[in-house]
């Protein structure tokens, strides 16, 4: 009786358990071209006290070089600022491994966005509170 009575209790905290935790979205396909490269990946968000994560996987093929570098920029919007960071870029021919894993705030959680950037070799960062430019296409 005992232990049947335990198990029944442990069934609920389980049970209850299992019912709070935010289901977490499928992954989704995205793919964009810019100039001579094409990325593709999978985006997919994840619910995490605070917030959730905005899991960016995918690689950036150049086939033939154009004499441009490459990248993804991410951007997160905020209350008042956005912030924006990109990827490392790929200059010439070749494929890159893109990967980021993105925390949005409860106040940032909306309008995330991303995009495959072209720039010259040798072209400066954007400052972190830019949002995609017009070098970008959005993914």
């Amino acid at each position: 009786m005992w232990n049947t009575r335990i198990a029944v209790a442990a069934a609920a905290v389980l049970a209850s358990v299992a019912i709070s935790v935010p289901a977490q979205a499928a992954p989704v396909s995205w793919t964009v071209g810019n100039g001579a490269a094409t990325a593709i990946g999978t985006l997919e968000y994840r619910s995490v006290a605070g917030g959730r994560y905005a899991d960016v996987v995918g690689a950036i093929s150049v086939a033939e070089s154009d004499g441009q570098c490459y990248y993804l920029r991410y951007y997160v919007p905020a209350d008042l600022l956005g912030r924006g960071f990109n990827s490392a870029r790929q200059c010439g021919a070749g494929v890159l491994t893109v990967e980021s894993h993105t925390f949005l705030s409860l106040f940032g959680t909306f309008g995330f966005r991303f995009g495959l950037c072209r720039v010259a070799p040798g072209t400066p960062e954007e400052s972190s509170f830019a949002d995609l430019g017009a070098n970008c296409v959005r993914a």
